[in-house]
């Protein structure tokens, strides 16, 4: 998928299990700088937290209808049934400055989204920056209010920064591929390789990825991340 970089990683894919982590420890996502991880490795959940909305404030399914778990893994896909809503975070906690790739489709028109920079207590819902996955809203920015960002006036609102043109999304049950990149100050935010938002922040976005639940019927199949050398400010070689 085409990106318009000025610089390019070093590709080269490795997986990581984070089997038997410790939750209360918050390790940082291990790996080499410019090389791709591969967060789920489509077989189990090994190194998510899943964190749902307790029964008695679940306005959109009630207990006795809740499923087992919102999050699951089927023919190497994480799926997700929507509700209650919550969200599945990584153990682990981002470098400063990465590159996320993840492959989502709807299985039916809803929301969802994910989150960077999680932190704090797990409740619903935390302190995160939401990428968007509503249906025709994917690519805007949501809940900077916590966050000191800057971007486009023309986009910008009190909770949310919009997306800089008409939807790139594919068809219901098509895969959308999505890329977040945080480096040194700026965030960019690709759909199926349209730049899709640009903006500027101030002090660190660094804590745990997560995908949401809210209400849409989701499956992904890849979750991917890239920290960049924090000796060279970035693994983009020319």
């Amino acid at each position: 998928m085409p990106y318009p970089f000025k610089t390019a990683l070093l590709l080269a894919l490795v997986r990581s299990s984070f089997a038997g982590a410790d939750p209360t420890t918050n390790p940082s996502i291990p790996g080499k700088p410019g090389v791709p991880i591969e967060l789920f490795d489509g077989r189990d959940l090994n190194g998510w937290v899943e964190v749902d909305r307790p029964p008695t404030t679940q306005k959109t399914s009630p207990p006795s209808t809740r499923p087992a778990s919102v999050w699951t893994v089927q023919n190497g896909l994480i799926h997700d049934a929507g509700n209650p809503y919550g969200y599945l975070r990584t153990i682990a906690l981002s470098p400063e400055n990465f590159i996320l790739d993840v492959e989502q489709r709807h299985v039916n028109k809803g929301n969802g989204g994910i989150f960077i920079a999680l932190t704090g207590p797990d409740k619903v819902w935390p302190k995160e920056i939401e990428i968007q996955g509503l249906c025709g809203d994917e690519g805007d920015i949501r809940n900077i209010r916590l966050f000191d960002f800057t971007a486009d006036p023309a986009r910008t609102e009190p909770k949310r920064i919009r997306k800089i043109g008409p939807s790139s999304e594919k068809p219901i049950g098509q895969w959308d591929e999505i890329r977040i990149l945080v480096d040194a100050g700026h965030i960019e935010v690709f759909v199926n390789g349209v730049l899709q938002n640009l903006a500027w922040y101030r002090g660190s976005l660094r804590g745990h990825i997560a995908l949401q639940a809210e209400g849409g019927e989701m499956e992904f199949r890849k979750v991917e991340l890239t920290s960049f050398d924090e000796t060279t400010g970035g693994a983009r070689p020319e």
